[in-house]
């Protein structure tokens, strides 16, 4: 019989030794900033900086719920992992309402020259953002 039982063996307890956890990053990631955008009735703009947080490069397009009342400038681009891009969005005036944008990100290839034909061929996973568009009444004295 062996003088070391399975629970006191060196090799065991090197195996037990709890190695730090490496936080990683995901594959497809966007921050926004500011994370909400805010007009008054009359109309206006609002920038964003939309920044590839994720680890490969991405395609994105920018959908609005009310495409009477807002503009969107880009609604398809790259994103490299770390780049960053201007979002402008326009409103112009109309009545208040619940709206927002929704940004759609999927994968895309470093070869790719074409936003609008890379998101819409991909078949990668389509990840969702939203940007809530808000809208405040100023009544005039």
């Amino acid at each position: 019989m062996s003088n070391y039982s399975s629970s006191t063996s060196p090799f065991r307890q090197a195996c037990l030794i709890p190695t730090p956890s490496v936080p990683t990053r995901p594959s497809v990631s966007l921050k926004i900033f500011p994370p909400f955008a805010e007009f008054i009735d009359f109309g206006g703009a609002s920038r964003h900086i939309l920044t590839n947080d994720g680890t490969c490069r991405v395609v994105f397009k920018v959908k609005c719920s009310n495409n009477e009342v807002f503009k969107v400038s880009p609604v398809y681009a790259f994103l490299d992992p770390g780049g960053t891009t201007e979002l402008q969005v326009l409103r112009r005036e109309g009545p208040p309402k619940q709206d927002k944008l929704i940004i759609l990100l999927k994968e895309a290839k470093k070869g790719d020259k074409d936003a609008r034909v890379t998101f819409t061929d991909s078949t990668h996973t389509v990840h969702k953002y939203m940007l809530p568009l808000l809208t405040r009444i100023v009544e005039e004295q």
